[in-house]
């Protein structure tokens, strides 16, 4: 029996491994957080941790469970494992992404260094390391500038400084880990998720964002739908893809997921890449759109097995994904949902707090949308967000049969 040692950061229902694997001759060994450890309960090896993303006995355990087990593949689809699991592949020797590489796909710094001068634009940027950075980069660039984590997902600190005020506003409360500040880009975000074996990306499709990446902010609904091959953008979003992968020290196998800006003057600029699936729905839109599973498919690869086959028969779909309000969820539809809807997930319960939203792949309610074009899919989605707006009911934060307050809930990966 061979083993393979698996970061599970996603709700069994969304990554099933022993079933995927069914057959094969590979038992996975589990780590994963407190929240989903009664998912993976009925296998052999599940180990769970409280503050999975920052405890350090899930690094230690890991260990020891590689070398006792025997482990010769690892796999870790979530963004804050990405590191932990190439760090563990160095120190055992075996295969997958090393550190140098998860390094490149992680820190943003570190990535855009790698891709600066190449075929594909990038915003100017810098590393920000103090406040006298700061304002030596607006002094040279001008407003409006964007300030983000280096290593964060889902724009999850992200800041678009507009003028002074903005920048003085930041500065007395920045964020507290290490930044980075760079150009503001204008124009319509694109992201292209894919798959890539044997060095080689065997899979590449780009999407369409429906809204944008910080309308969690406003409480506001989120999607994409994937381009059809005869759209404008389309070959030019898969040759920028392809670029990127081939300037960055890219794993032999992984799922990517890339976004782009084309801008009013027609260029086509590169924001960020992951070397793991999307967050939000993409994976499940993708299942629906391509009948391929991408995460699926990365573990197969990991393990060295050959593709998969089967999957649901590809329709127009895309992924729409709405995050908590602030209050007590007092309503929560789960039923009625328009026809159109082929998946839905919910990560909520009546009774909780929430804040908010708190980056853009985290939601309280997920859809799978489908339609008879990429038009429909978005007119359709448009329709979902009305019925589940009208549909979902609050109440204050200070009701006092409210529970105790949580913030938003994890979702089947990070970030879009």
């Amino acid at each position: 029996m061979r083993h393979v040692l698996v970061f599970a950061k996603t709700p069994h229902a969304t990554t099933p491994y022993e079933q995927w694997l069914a057959g094969t001759g590979i038992e996975p060994v589990v780590l994963t957080t407190r929240e989903h450890a009664a998912g993976y309960g009925h296998l052999r090896h599940v180990h769970a941790f409280d503050d999975y993303d920052t405890n350090q006995l899930v690094e230690k355990t890991a260990l020891r469970l590689a070398r006792e087990l025997d482990v010769d593949a690892i796999f870790a689809r979530a963004e804050s494992d990405v590191l932990r699991a190439a760090q563990l592949r160095d120190l055992l020797d075996l295969p997958g992404q090393r550190t140098a590489s998860a390094r490149a796909f992680r820190d943003k710094v570190v990535m855009k260094d790698h891709l600066a001068g190449g075929p594909v634009e990038v915003p100017a940027y810098r590393l920000l390391d103090s406040a006298y950075t700061a304002v030596e980069f607006v002094a040279e660039h001008g407003y409006p500038v964007v300030v983000k984590p280096v290593s964060e997902s889902g724009s999850l600190g992200a800041r678009v400084l507009r003028d002074e005020a903005d920048l003085d506003a930041y500065l007395a409360a920045p964020w507290r880990g290490t930044s980075q500040i760079e150009t503001f880009v204008p124009g319509a975000m694109y992201h292209v998720d894919g798959l890539v074996r044997d060095g080689e990306p065997v899979f590449v499709r780009p999407f369409r964002y429906l809204n944008d990446c910080l309308s969690f902010r406003s409480d506001h609904w989120m999607g994409s739908v994937p381009l059809a091959p005869g759209d404008p953008y389309h070959a030019r979003l898969v040759d920028a893809a392809r670029a990127v992968l081939a300037q960055l020290p890219t794993p032999e196998r992984t799922t990517f997921h890339a976004e782009f800006w084309i801008t009013p003057d027609d260029r086509t600029v590169f924001c960020e890449i992951a070397s793991r699936t999307g967050g939000g729905m993409v994976a499940r839109a993708v299942r629906h759109a391509f009948g391929i599973d991408l995460d699926k498919e990365w573990l197969y690869a990991e393990c060295g097995l050959p593709a998969s086959s089967g999957g649901p028969a590809p329709r127009p779909a895309g992924g729409l994904w709405i995050p908590p309000s602030s209050g007590v969820l007092e309503h929560l539809p789960t039923e009625s949902a328009p026809d159109c809807v082929l998946e839905a997930a919910h990560t909520g319960r009546a009774g909780q707090v929430f804040h908010g939203g708190v980056k853009s792949g985290l939601f309280l309610a997920g859809y799978v949308v489908g339609g008879e074009s990429e038009e429909d899919v978005a007119a359709n989605m448009e329709k979902v967000a009305a019925w589940f707006a009208g549909a979902v009911r609050w109440r204050p934060a200070d009701s006092p049969d409210a529970a105790g307050p949580v913030d938003a809930p994890e979702a089947a990966g990070a970030t879009p």
